[in-house]
This record gives C-alpha cells, structure tokens and sequence, in this order.
C-alpha cells in the first residue's frame, strides 16, 4: 500500500463480503455536503487479488460520483477513510480563507467512517447532526472536551505525512503544557531501636462513701411569696434567773456591740425583704398586662365580617375596591382575553410556519421566490424555476427542473460553491441531489449551448446568478421546496 488515503465506500447494513474495495491512494482530501474534494496520487488496487474487475470498476465509478465527474450521486451512504501511517482529520470551513474559531487537528486515528448524521474514529463519535444532512456538524466530548458543542460544516483529511487542502485556514498554534517538577520523597529510615510501649498506671477510685448530710428531697421553691407581717425577733435563750438578792451584771462593750450587730442585720432583713415583695407585685402586675396586651392584639388581626349580604365582601373599610376584588369582576374579560390571544398565536404560527417544532423536529422558517435572507457565509434570492426537457445538447431522461439562484458573497474572495449544495424536496419530503459539473448539463466545451453557466468564481461582496439543475420525475406534483447547505435553518418554496 502506497502512503496516502484510501477511501471504502459502503452501506451499513451491507454484508462484508460484498463491500467495495477501498481506492485510492488520494491526497488533499475534504468532505462536504454531498460531495468529496480529493486529488488522485496515482490508481492503486490493494493486495487482495480476489476482488473481482467489475467491483474495482464500481469502487471507481463510485469515487468519480463522489467528486462530481459523474452524475447522479453516490450509492453508498458511507465512507471508511485509511492510511498505512494513520489519518488525521480537522473540522472546518472549506474556502474560507479568514474561518475564525479554527479547531486544532484530531488523530491520528486508525480508521474513520463518516457516516450520514455521524463521524467515528476508531469507534469513538467525534461528532453529529440530528437534524438534517444539511446541517453542520456538533464536536462531541469524544473528539475533545474542549471543542464539544461547536459546529463547522466541512472535515479535511491528510496523513502523517501528508498536508491539509489549500482550501483550509491553517490550524491554530498547539499550546504546550508546562512539565511540572516532581518531588520523590525521601524513604522512610525504620529506627533501630523501638522502645517498648509506655503502660499507663491503672487507677482505682476508692470506694464512694455516704455522705454525713442528706439533702432533703422536697425541693426548694424559687419565690417566696412575700411576707407583710412583721418579723418576730428571736426568742431570747433562757439564762438562768440570777439568785435572790444578786446585783444585775453590768453589760461589757463586747456585748453591746453584738447586741447593736445583731439588731442591724434584723433591720437589713426587714428591708431586703419588703424590696423583694414590692419587686415581685410589680414583675407579676406587668406579665398580667403585657399577656392581655398580646390577647388584644392577637384578637384585633381579625376583622369581623359584615353581617347580612347587603354589602360587598370585597369592599375595603374606606369605601373603594380591593385590587383582588376588581380582579374577581374582570374575570370573564381577563379569560375572553386569553383565548384571543392564543388563537392569535396559532393562526400566525399557521401562516408563517414559524411554529415550534413538534417531537423534537428542526424548525424551519420557509419564504418565497424573489425574498432575500441570510446564510452563514452568502446572501441569497431566488429568482424563478422552470422545468425543461433538455440542456443544451443533454436531453434529460425525465425532466430537469432549473433553479434560477442569486448568491453574494460575504466572506473573501476565493470562496466556492458546488452544485450538491443545494437540495430539492418535493411534495413527499423526497430530497434530490443536483446534477453535478461532470454531469454534461452545464455550459463547457462539449456543451457549449447549454443556459446553465456556473461561475468559476464569485468575488466578496458583488451578486452572482447562476442555475441549480436537478432531474426528476416529470410525474411529480408541485410544491417543491429548496434546501441551501449555507442556510440550514431556511426553506424556500419555489411552487
């Protein structure tokens, strides 16, 4: 095997034994919608010499469909891209020389198969499209935490030793990561010597003892009510009657200074006692109060109703309306007000066919022949359609049916556009593919009389008219729609 890509075309459901051979080896090699961009290196046959000619011949003529020498279109809905020194790929924007968000290379990769809505890599999806072949494709976490969620509608190739088409913005500069110093810590040096371990002494409480006072058990109460009677003084000890006839003892300063200690604190105690009484009355007076205060005032939240059905529940204490009650009379008019606005909705979703999409379908908004709107790299309009028999020389099998396509150019010069970019869908929700540039149906040097003229280049900025050819079955109704690989999200009903 020669270096360079080589591409198997083949079905999913088809059995092994009858893929077609891979081709190749191909070199600069893009995919789009519909279409392969690739340069032959040289015509190759792998080693396996059991294939039959005429699978090579189909494996060819397969190759030449992708890349719009022969028209009508692949068979095979899918690719299988290899190389002997592995492939890398990048997600991109064919043509566009000035592409922001450029994406960094993936690979290399063993094999990959781009598929219908999905692109995998050794097993592993790189990216998808639900919605539609014409949509552009969404990075998944598999091809890098950091691309995932973003869209390019093209995929480059290339070996390892191999480059990219000129037609691809080059890649952004690689960032490489700082190595970090890592730190071996030393071994752990067991000691030699490992003292026993250290025994705590036990220690035994001694035996608990009763106490010599046992507290009574009737408890002590926290307030005493205070006590208006006068206090009793202590009665005096009984002393022994002096003899008869004895003289009185006189008192010494010692005791007359007790006596005078003693009737002081009486009267500290007579006076601590009426202070703690009045402070007691006055803390009891003012609980009472403060809790009829809290009654009245749980009391007051409430306004009794109005009793009978004379006046109004609504009505507030000053004569007007509550809000809530102005509400509760509108309330038919408020309802009235709703439906209309909902059936408004419905009628203008109906007639725009801007309505949100049902079971998780993509959304398309459609206009006419002769309206303007923007895509992601052109401004475009379609200018009429007409079905013919023949172009040029070319005499169709069935009928062609010529779009006529207005194109501006948003980007910078160098920008291109093929013939699969466009899509025709008819009554039955059939997509067909355009005829391609080796197709014979447009202008060149054997068919020279053909109207359809495609531009060899569209300069940014300046409008360019051209014709989209497709052949159909001149049985089919009207009501064809069109579908731009630029504007995915567009329709545009063309009868």
């Amino acid at each position: 095997m020669q270096p360079g890509l080589y591409v198997t075309f083949f079905d999913a459901d088809e059995a092994p034994a009858r893929e077609l051979p891979p081709v190749g080896p191909l070199d600069h090699v893009v995919v789009r919608h519909h279409q392969l961009v690739a340069e032959r290196i040289s015509v190759q046959q792998a080693d396996d010499l059991g294939v039959a000619i005429d699978r090579w011949l189909e494996a060819e003529l397969e190759l030449q469909r992708a890349t719009g020498e022969e028209p009508g279109g692949t068979t095979h809905r899918e690719m299988r891209l290899s190389a002997r020194d592995g492939v890398f790929a990048r997600f991109a924007v064919f043509g566009d020389a000035g592409e922001r968000d450029t994406m960094a290379e993936l690979g290399p990769y063993a094999v990959i198969v781009v598929g219908p809505r999905s692109v995998e890599a050794d097993g592993q999806v790189l990216a998808t499209r639900a919605a539609s072949e014409l949509a552009p494709w969404e990075l998944t976490s598999g091809a890098s935490t950091d691309l995932a969620g973003l869209h390019k509608p093209d995929i480059a190739f290339r070996t390892a030793s191999g480059t990219y088409h000129a037609g691809v913005a080059p890649a952004p500069p690689t960032r490489i990561a700082a190595i970090e110093p890592r730190f071996t810590p030393p071994p752990r040096i067991e000691p030699a010597f490992t003292p026993a371990p250290r025994v705590e002494p036990a220690i035994v409480p001694p035996p608990r003892g009763e106490p010599l006072f046992r507290p009574s058990m009737e408890p002590e109460p926290l307030f005493r009510p205070p006590d208006d009677r006068p206090a009793k003084r202590p009665a005096p000890l009984p002393t022994a009657p002096p003899p008869p006839g004895a003289e009185p003892a006189a008192l010494t300063a010692s005791d007359r200074e007790l006596i005078e200690r003693i009737e002081r604190e009486r009267a500290e105690e007579t006076l601590r006692a009426r202070i703690q009484g009045q402070e007691r009355r006055r803390l009891g007076v003012d609980e009472a109060a403060a809790a009829e205060d809290a009654a009245t005032t749980w009391a007051m939240r409430y306004r009794p109703q109005a009793e009978g059905g004379g006046a109004d529940a609504s009505e507030a204490p000053t004569g007007g309306f509550s809000f809530g009650g102005l509400l509760w009379r509108m309330r038919f008019a408020i309802i009235g007000i709703l439906l209309i606005g909902a059936g408004a909705y419905g009628f203008i979703a109906i007639r725009t066919g801007t309505a949100p999409s049902v079971a998780g379908a993509q959304p398309y908004t459609f206009v006419g022949v002769g309206s303007k709107f923007t895509g992601t790299r052109w401004d475009w309009v379609i200018n009429g359609v007409q079905r013919v028999n023949e172009a040029g020389k070319v005499r169709a099998q069935g009928v062609y049916y010529v779009v006529r396509v207005g194109a501006t150019n948003k980007g910078t010069d160098g920008a291109q556009l093929a013939p699969n970019d466009f899509t025709l869908i008819d009554a039955n929700g059939v997509e067909h593919t355009a005829s391609g540039l080796g197709s014979g149906v447009y202008q060149n040097a054997d068919n020279a009389g053909s109207p359809n003229l495609w531009p060899a280049s569209f300069p940014a900025g300046k409008s360019v008219t051209f014709n989209v050819v497709f052949e159909i079955d001149p049985s089919l109704p009207r009501g064809m729609d069109l579908g731009i690989a630029d504007a995915p999200r567009m329709r545009v009903h063309l009868d």
